[in-house]
């Protein structure tokens, strides 16, 4: 299909100013509003990154939708997605586009433009030089507002973020949290949610046999073999998937990377490699050890959590619930917080460290917490003067002489999303 025939197929507002996109009409996420009124009232292009069915694309077509809505001219709005097996992932794709959309469709030449037009480019990850070609327009004339998304932390690279520098700002789109999901999936069940509960077309899947291959193959399977082989270059992923595999029953714990190495037959650098990119594809988050030396980032201890909690459904025998809802808090934690760390001091460890915040997190998620299950907690919030907070199943108590709150789980997500 050239490419004039697919601009006019995503885009049937073109050829119908009345056509309203049936995302309108669809739940949106917590992020929308924030994100909608970037595009309207910011200059900068704006980026949304985040995992595979996050639901980024929707995201933008709401967008869109809602400008539609609002009464901004149809023409005035480009929708390319670059996920398509017909089109070249060749810059002159991307430029063919631009030249396509501004001859046919708005019918004025760029410098002379004197409106404002929005054009959404839906993973541009996939397209080399991308930033190069669109800070080019960017920079012939404020009127062309870029909104952009793709799957990978690098598809906005060190060198472009250095080029794109005052002209771009990003934002990452998370699987879906607790209170999401209760209104999406209109059900409060928080074994379901952490089981199979955090992307959108999950939720209409009810056999769990296919929800498990949706999440193998159509997520961690497409990251693995696809995206790492498009973004990074690589041609053998069978190193990829046996760490991740093999770093999944791990969750919650202190890696072990001799132990990593010896049962992979890895090199000590490939593995950090290896680990950097399974980080920068979105597929991992590591939090490190705040006490101990700096000297290296690889010698410090550290945890590695999934990006989604779902992936621990996927391993043949069932994980602890406590680990899950400490990966959970972790997502939560790692969206939200400027900074993260565990703290590991002789074997005695607090699960999480916000610095900034003057914050630390023990994640207790049982019948009944007892002091002794927060004592190191309480001497390290003494000596440092934080503030520390108990993440528990139920119970909710303030301990002001300990300057301890204990906070139910999910009190614990409204408060943090609302004060961050």
């Amino acid at each position: 299909m050239k490419i004039n025939e697919l601009i006019y197929l995503q885009n049937p507002w073109f050829r119908d100013q009345n056509f309203i996109p049936r995302e309108y009409f669809w739940p949106k996420r917590r992020i929308f509003q924030t994100f909608f009124n970037e595009i309207i009232k910011l200059r900068q292009i704006i980026s949304v990154t985040g995992l595979r069915r996050t639901g980024k694309s929707t995201l933008l077509k709401q967008a869109i939708a809602q400008m539609i809505y609002e009464s901004i001219k149809s023409n005035k709005i480009l929708y390319f997605s670059f996920e398509q097996p017909t089109i070249a992932e060749i810059p002159q794709t991307l430029e063919e586009i631009i030249h396509f959309y501004f001859e046919k469709i708005i019918k004025q030449p760029i410098h002379r433009l004197t409106s404002q037009v929005y054009i959404f480019l839906d993973e541009i990850q996939l397209v080399p030089f991308w930033q190069d070609i669109l800070k080019r327009y960017y920079d012939i004339n404020q009127n062309i507002k870029f909104v952009v998304s793709g799957s990978t932390s690098l598809f906005i690279s060190e060198k472009s973020k250095e080029s794109l520098a005052g002209r771009i700002f990003e934002r990452s789109l998370p699987p879906l949290c607790f209170s999401e999901y209760k209104k999406l999936a209109k059900k409060e069940d928080f074994i379901d949610y952490l089981n199979f509960g955090q992307f959108p077309e999950l939720l209409k899947i009810e056999d769990n046999t296919r929800k498990i291959d949706y999440l193998k193959e159509g997520m961690i399977g497409k990251i693995l073999e696809v995206d790492i082989v498009k973004t990074y270059g690589i041609r053998k992923t069978v190193d990829f998937e046996r760490l991740f595999w093999s770093l999944l029953p791990n969750t919650g714990q202190i890696i072990q990377s001799g132990k990593l190495m010896a049962d992979l037959q890895m090199k000590k650098a490939t593995l950090f490699k290896y680990l950097s990119i399974l980080e920068k594809s979105l597929l991992i988050n590591k939090v490190l050890n705040l006490s101990g030396s700096f000297r290296s980032e690889k010698r410090l201890l550290r945890k590695l959590y999934p990006a989604s909690t779902n992936f621990l459904s996927l391993l043949p025998e069932p994980i602890n619930i406590g680990f899950k809802v400490e990966n959970y808090i972790a997502l939560i934690l790692k969206d939200k917080a400027r900074s993260l760390f565990l703290y590991n001091r002789r074997g005695r460890e607090i699960d999480f460290i916000l610095p900034e915040e003057k914050l630390a997190i023990e994640v207790k998620y049982q019948g009944k917490v007892r002091p002794s299950d927060y004592k190191f907690l309480s001497g390290f919030v003494k000596e440092k003067k934080y503030h520390g907070m108990v993440i528990t199943k139920n119970e909710e108590k303030l301990l002001p002489y300990e300057n301890i709150e204990l906070i139910p789980l999910e009190k614990f997500e409204a408060k943090f999303n609302k004060e961050n």
